[in-house]
């Protein structure tokens, strides 16, 4: 038989079979230097592997390739001749081969039924190339240990040499998901929120036992002492408050045993409170219209001030003047404006569970910062925890993210943590410090001084500074 070309124009020369060319790189941008750097390769196809490759033309995931690779190898199918593919260094070529009949039984482990088998049966008897520059460059291991039984040289395609592996159904479906979920996210606000506590953690703090029956009577007669009548009875006296009598005798006789009653509640706040930061931004590209902020504390409560309670005692209440009687009515004065940009409380901060605040327009690139103080209840059982939800008209659910603080509960006395006959604090509450300043800078606005019935009491701008425990 004639030969179709001169095989030593090449210094490769390699046999491939279909997986190669369905499951590799594009053959014209395979590394083939790394099989010979410098001069020229010569890629032959038997009649097996071309037919293998031809059937997978409507293949659903190997059809492309398929149909690429026969396009490919079409001038040299028709020319009988190799087919330059790539240029350069090494430079490649491509051709179909020929072989002669194939006496099957000279090969009795070879079954002729069998595709890998019969490629490496026309590999072997394949013309136009001496046995010896047959080199089988094959992705599976089959075809390779029957290439060795039979003398034929042979070599793995390189992993790096393959396409990266096609998605499987379930994974395309996730994509697809994926890519629904940025074009959704693209067409609507992306708000980020963070919220950071001030304090340590785990935070430390205690469930306080009532004072004993025993003790109240001498903390009460300690109190009343210490903040007498402030009745002025002298006759020169023109504006003597003729109530005053009676609210000093409601003084003594209730409000002073419901501060006995009470002052372990009141600590448990003082040494429960905590500062927090939150922080909302808009880090998308789009406002956020009718922003909706929620923040749910879940075992205690959320305020913007110090909760204050009277500690070693409330004062004795002083006398009226005529001033007193005037009365500013909060329906008179008439309501803020509230700007478009602008965050607004819609529920609190009171020293309730809840915060809500609104925002007509949030715009891209905006952020807004709380200072905040969360008050944890040392008889809920779990961690304290913020949960945060937001949400606009324009975009699509709410967002929520939650913010734990880690704390520890410990059980004491009154006597543990202070020390009522002589006014101090044996263990400092966590948020001391701060409290002391706000105090020196006559910072009222920071703090809550609230009474033994838990409602606020306004501090006068005197001597007073609603927390002389300090």
């Amino acid at each position: 038989m004639e030969l179709a070309f001169d095989h030593t124009k090449y210094s490769s020369i390699v046999f491939i079979d279909s997986m190669v060319a369905l499951e590799g790189k594009p053959l014209e941008t395979m590394p083939w230097h790394e099989i010979d750097p410098t001069d020229s390769i010569l890629i032959l196809v038997v009649p097996q592997v071309n037919s293998e490759i031809d059937k997978r033309k409507r293949d659903g995931r190997l059809g492309k390739r398929a149909r690429a690779f026969n396009r490919l190898i079409a001038h040299a199918a028709e020319s009988g001749v190799p087919h330059t593919i790539a240029v350069g260094s090494p430079t490649v070529a491509i051709a179909v081969t020929r072989h002669k009949r194939i006496d099957w039984d000279q090969y009795d482990t070879l079954d002729p039924g069998e595709g890998d088998d019969r490629v490496v049966a026309q590999v072997l008897y394949a013309v136009d190339v001496p046995d010896q520059r047959k080199l089988l460059l094959t992705n599976d291991t089959n075809p390779m240990a029957i290439a060795s039984r039979h003398g034929l040289k042979c070599r793995r395609l390189p992993d790096h040499w393959l396409l990266d592996p096609e998605p499987s159904p379930s994974e395309k479906e996730v994509e697809r998901l994926k890519a629904r979920v940025r074009e959704l996210e693209s067409a609507q606000p992306k708000i980020e929120i963070s919220l950071k506590y001030g304090l340590a953690q785990p935070q430390t703090i205690f469930r306080v036992h009532p004072m004993p029956d025993d003790a109240k009577g001498v903390i009460a007669s300690h109190v009343i002492r210490q903040n007498p009548s402030q009745q002025d009875d002298s006759p020169f006296n023109l504006r003597r408050d003729y109530s005053y009598d009676e609210r000093y005798r409601d003084y003594r006789t209730k409000v002073v045993p419901a501060y006995t009653t009470s002052v372990h509640r009141f600590l448990e706040v003082h040494y429960a409170q905590v500062p927090f930061a939150f922080c909302v931004k808009n880090i998308g590209n789009l406002q956020a219209e009718s922003l909706v902020l929620r923040l749910a504390g879940k075992g205690g409560c959320l305020h913007n001030r110090f909760t204050c309670y009277p500690i070693f005692g409330p004062p004795a209440p002083k006398p009226r003047t005529f001033l007193d009687g005037i009365r500013f009515d909060p329906n008179s004065i008439r309501p803020a404006i509230v700007g478009r940009h602008e965050m607004q409380f819609a529920v609190g901060p009171d020293r309730s569970p809840v915060i809500e605040i609104h925002c007509a327009d949030f715009r891209h690139g905006r952020y807004w910062e709380f200072e905040g103080i969360a008050t944890l209840d040392p008889h809920h059982e779990g961690p304290f925890v913020v949960d945060v939800e937001v949400t606009a008209s324009n975009m699509r659910g709410i967002q929520t993210k939650s913010f734990d603080l880690a704390l520890t509960v410990e059980n004491a006395k009154i006597g543990d943590l202070v020390d009522l006959l002589k006014p101090g604090y044996k263990i400092p509450i966590p948020m001391m410090e701060r409290l002391t300043a706000e105090i020196t800078a006559k910072n009222w606005d920071w703090i809550e001084v609230v009474d033994v019935d838990g409602q606020e009491e306004w501090p006068d701008d005197g001597d007073e500074d609603g927390d002389d425990e300090d």
